[in-house]
Order: structure tokens, then C-alpha cells, then sequence
């Protein structure tokens, strides 16, 4: 039985009703379709339902609920009333958020003001001051990595650098966090040196315990993790005391500073023996080995070139791109002004069709959706930009290669998109290029899940191969022209 629709004149009665009895988001929806037929008295009555909007935001304001303050406001804000309370609530509302960040910098949590001034931005919240407050932890982060790969006075300038910047905020935070980093530096000197003179003499017990040492102050120190596996390979047929999780209990500086926030636990990492440190492992938790596909096919994997560089890897057939923050499920965060999520990429038969409601712009031209070819200039936002690449023709997998200077969390040198297959290798016809190979490498995935193809002899994680292997992150491929890691994503990707 189809029941039959209410006339205008019942419609507009329990709209009514549903506003005196704070309902407002009932009474818009019953008018809703009346005012888009153009019912004059409809419009009138939502701006009643705007201004319930907004007593009922103010009364979760003064409750301190403020999500639910938001909530009402957007809706009201959405009917374009010209109700001057809804300005008013937004201000209220919008200082709090401000509020709130300065206070997460005071206590050492800048993750923490990324997540609140990725909300506002959705919000469409602009001000000077979020502006600052922002760059401050987008730097604070950073920092906060180039100390866990070992780099500290980089990360102690970096400090300095934040410091002259936060005049209208507390130090508090930041003074704990530069004590914490002088004391790691103090660690990690007198253990770098120790760690040196006993790989030289072949000493693997004490390499081993000076590696982790040396890891507990710097997480993603590459070469002590690079160490740490030969001494474990060396005192493995003797003792039997290979632990690859022996690290897994380390607590990097950022978990000690801001403890709400898990992204910051490691484990450790394989590292080619080959490197020259050009780049620094990445981050990630245990269980991140598992978060994969169907078939065991990881949905991201962070590759790393020696010599060569850093790359983020997605396999999905779409890929979001949004604000790093804590809370985002994205696949590719950046540190740039743009949404929590806000734009999606999507491979198909075609080719790549970007889309996104907030801000995209294709070789200077807006758009909502555009279909990439190879060489297009992509802005997200006011100013991220990333060109678009396909440079293997018989290929669908494209390289996304930042050239606004944003950044994604860790320091990559840009995106792969992988379709069924990388191509690694000296020529023109290959996503990267491997300078020193003499034939190409190819990454490929399969039923099986990820593996590797090589015309020779190579290693996987110091097993020899020959012409092709499976591949199970962590691993760690060397030949005699190259060595590369593959890794799963930390939770800070």
C-alpha cells in the first residue's frame, strides 16, 4: 500500500511542529522539496529551522560538545538564511579549534594539530593564525623524523627554526621535546662510534648490541639496522640468538612526547648491505605486514632505491589524496592545504580520471573530473601540485612526481601507481631509473603476490635467486648494479 504524499498545508503544520519541538533537521527535511517547487512560505519557515539550527548549536557549545555544535551550524549555514547568529556561532566555534591547537602544541602533540586543522579546513575555516600553527607542526613532525633516522642536528636546527616562529605560543612542548632530543643525541654519539669500531673487527656480539643501542636513540638509522642484520646473521649458527622482533620494544622520540598517538611504534627493517644511506628505512608496526589485500597483496609498499630514492607505492585501483593527519584513512597524505579527503584517482581501461569537489585544477584549468594524460600538471587545493607520468607505453602503472615542495610524512621522492608491473632500469622506457643496471628489473604482482624479475643472479633478503622470486615484506633485493627495499607502510602513512 503506497501511502499517499502530505498536502503543503499538513506539510507545513508538522513542520512547524518539529520546530517547536527542537527537530529542526525533520522540519527541513519535509520543506526541503515545497522550497525547491518554490512554495514562498517554505522558505520562510526554514529560516526558522536555521535559527533552531543554531539555538541548539549554541546549546551543545555551551555544553562543550562541540562536534555536535558544528553538526547544527553547517546545516543552518547550508540554508544561506543570513541569520547573523550563525556568524557569531562560527566564530565561537572556530576559536575553540584554534584554541585547541595551541594547546596540543603546548603538550608536545603537533600530530594532534594537524588532525584539528584538517577538520577546520573542511570546515572552510580560514585564518592567519591556524596558517602558523600548522606549518609549526608540519615542521615539529618533521623534525621529529629526521631524529629517529639519526640526523639530530638537522632535527636540533629544525628546533631552533620552530622556536623563532612560535612567539605568540607557549614553549612548554617544544622545550620538553628539544630536552629529550639533546639526551637521544648524547646516546646515539657515544653508540655510532662504539657501533663502527666493532663492525670493523668483525665483533658481532658487540656490534649487535651497540646497533641496538644506536637504534633505540634513532629508529630508522639505516646503517645500524643494516648491521644489526649481519651481526644477526653472524651469531645465528653459533648461539641461535637471531630475534628479528629484538627491537620491536624500541620507543621512538615522538611516542614519548606524545603518547596518544600509536603511529609512532617500529619494528625493525631490512636494509640492502649495498646502501649508501642516501635514504632513511621507513617506520611501521608489526601487524602492518598483514594489512594487505586478497591473496596477500599489500595495498601500499614503501620502496626504497639505494642511490636512487624513496618511493611510496599504491596498488589500488583508486587512490585518495588528502591532509596528513592522524585520523585520515587516505592513501596519500600531504602536508599542503588541502581537505582530509580530497580527491580520488581511479585506473580503469581508459587511462586515470582524478576527481574532487574541493579544489582541482589540470594544467591551470578547473575541474571537478578529468581524464590525466601523461605530462598534465595536477594542483590540488590553492598550491599542491604533482606532475602526472606514464613514461612506459605498454605499461599502465603512472609516477606521480611532487613539484609544489609539499610532502607526504615520510621523505619520498614521489608516488607510483602500480598497475600489474614496475619496470626498474637504465633506459628512457621504465618508471625508475636504475643507472648503473645493465637490463631492466621488474616488480610484478601476481596470484602469489608480489614479486621480482631479473635477467641474473640476485639476492633476496642474502638468498641467492635467479631469474625471478616471490617476494613477503619485508625484503631486501641486491645484484651487483642495485639494491632495493620494500617495506610495508607505518602508520604514519
Amino acid at each position: 500500500m503506497h501511502l499517499m504524499p502530505l498536502s503543503p498545508w499538513l506539510t507545513f503544520r508538522h513542520a512547524k511542529e518539529a520546530v517547536r519541538n527542537g527537530r529542526p533537521e525533520e522540519a527541513h527535511r519535509l520543506l526541503a522539496p515545497l522550497a525547491a517547487e518554490g512554495y514562498r512560505k517554505a522558505g520562510r519557515l526554514l529560516r526558522d529551522v536555521a535559527a533552531a539550527y543554531v539555538a541548539r548549536g549554541e546549546k551543545s557549545h555551551r555544553a562543550d560538545n562541540a562536534e555536535a555544535a558544528w553538526k547544527d551550524l553547517l546545516a543552518a549555514e547550508a540554508l544561506n538564511t543570513g541569520d547573523a547568529r550563525v556568524s557569531t556561532l562560527r566564530t565561537a566555534l572556530t576559536r575553540i579549534g584554534v584554541a585547541e591547537c595551541a594547546a596540543a602544541l603546548e603538550a608536545a602533540k603537533p600530530m594532534h594539530v594537524l588532525t584539528v586543522v584538517g577538520r577546520l579546513r573542511d570546515r572552510h575555516t580560514q585564518r592567519h593564525d591556524l596558517d602558523t600553527m600548522e606549518a609549526l607542526a608540519q615542521d615539529w613532525v618533521m623534525a621529529h623524523e629526521m631524529a629517529d633516522r639519526g640526523d639530530f642536528l638537522l632535527a636540533q636546527a629544525a628546533v631552533d627554526k620552530i622556536r623563532t616562529r612560535m612567539v605568540m605560543n607557549p614553549t612548554t612542548g617544544l622545550d620538553l621535546f628539544a630536552k629529550q632530543l639533546e639526551g637521544r643525541h648524547e646516546r646515539y654519539r657515544m653508540a655510532v662510534a662504539n657501533l663502527s669500531e666493532a663492525a670493523e673487527a668483525n665483533k658481532w656480539a658487540d656490534a649487535s648490541r651497540w646497533a641496538a643501542e644506536v637504534i633505540a636513540a634513532a629508529p630508522n638509522h639505516r646503517e645500524a639496522r643494516t648491521i644489526q642484520l649481519r651481526a644477526w646473521e653472524a651469531l645465528k649458527p653459533a648461539t641461535g640468538s637471531y630475534h628479528p622482533n629484538a627491537a620491536a620494544e624500541i620507543v621512538p622520540l615522538m611516542a614519548v612526547v606524545e603518547p596518544h598517538h600509536a603511529a609512532f611504534a617500529y619494528a625493525p627493517t631490512k636494509a640492502a648491505e649495498s646502501g649508501n644511506g642516501h635514504r632513511p628505512a621507513s617506520s611501521f608496526r608489526p601487524e602492518s605486514r598483514h594489512s594487505s589485500g586478497p591473496g596477500g597483496m599489500p595495498k601500499r609498499f614503501l620502496l626504497w632505491i639505494d642511490g636512487v630514492g624513496g618511493y611510496l607505492v599504491c596498488l589500488s585501483n583508486r587512490v585518495t589524496f588528502g591532509q596528513a593527519t592522524a585520523d585520515a584513512p587516505i592513501d596519500v597524505p600531504l602536508f599542503a592545504d588541502v581537505s582530509r579527503m580530497h580527491a580520488e584517482m581511479a585506473r580503469d581501461g581508459e587511462g586515470y580520471l582524478v576527481e574532487s569537489t574541493r579544489g582541482l585544477h589540470v594544467n591551470g584549468s578547473p575541474h571537478e573530473r578529468a581524464l590525466l594524460k601523461c605530462g598534465d600538471r595536477v594542483t590540488l587545493g590553492t598550491s599542491c601540485q604533482f606532475l602526472f607520468r606514464q613514461p612506459v607505453s605498454i605499461s599502465p602503472s603512472a609516477r606521480l612526481e611532487l613539484v609544489s615542495g609539499h610532502r607526504l610524512p615520510l621523505a619520498v621522492d614521489g608516488v607510483l601507481l602500480m598497475a600489474d608491473n614496475l619496470i626498474l632500469g637504465p633506459g628512457t622506457q621504465t618508471h625508475i631509473t636504475l643507472p648503473w643496471a645493465s637490463t631492466n628489473v621488474i616488480l610484478y604482482r601476481s596470484k602469489d603476490g608480489l614479486g621480482v624479475k631479473f635477467a641474473g643472479s640476485f639476492t633476496v633478503d642474502n638468498s641467492p635467486c635467479r631469474e625471478r622470486a616471490n617476494l613477503v615484506l619485508p625484503a631486501s633485493v641486491a645484484a651487483e648494479a642495485f639494491s632495493f627495499t620494500i617495506e610495508p607502510v607505518g602508520a604514519r602513512l
